[in-house]
This record gives C-alpha cells, sequence and structure tokens, in this order.
C-alpha cells in the first residue's frame, strides 16, 4: 500500500427534534443532517418490537398502536 489516504466525513451530525407524545408513547424525531429529512422513531412489529426509523409519522403512530395492543395481549 503506497499511502493511506485520511477521508474526513463531509456531512452534517444530525439535530434532535422535539418529541411527540402520542397515545402516552414518546414517538422520537430527529433531523438528518444529510438528507434534511425528519425520521420519527417507533416500535416495529416486523423487527420484534426493536425501535426503527420512518420519515412517516403516521406508519410511526400506526407501529406504536399495534405494539400497545402487543402489549395488551401479552399481559392477558
Amino acid at each position: 500500500m503506497k499511502g493511506s489516504r485520511k477521508i474526513k466525513y463531509r456531512g452534517k451530525a444530525s439535530e434532535p427534534q422535539e418529541s411527540i407524545i402520542f397515545s402516552n408513547y414518546e414517538i422520537r424525531s430527529l433531523k438528518h443532517g444529510n438528507t434534511g429529512n425528519i425520521l420519527y422513531q417507533f416500535p416495529s412489529k416486523l423487527h420484534s418490537w426493536e425501535n426503527c426509523w420512518t420519515m412517516d409519522l403516521q406508519a410511526a403512530k400506526s407501529g406504536v398502536l399495534k405494539y400497545q395492543e402487543h402489549l395488551k395481549e401479552a399481559k392477558e
């Protein structure tokens, strides 16, 4: 290897935004540093209820409702 080059990351840092409270659940949101898109964090059934990010607020709200339904069924 002739010489190793250092690569500088040229993107911007993501900025946390104000959280949204929906059905007693906190949906975290942030503004993506490179794209400027607003992302929402929600529990995903597809990923075993792990937190995932989406650009669609309605999808996040739907995921929260499904998660709460899952918790209700688990208690019974």
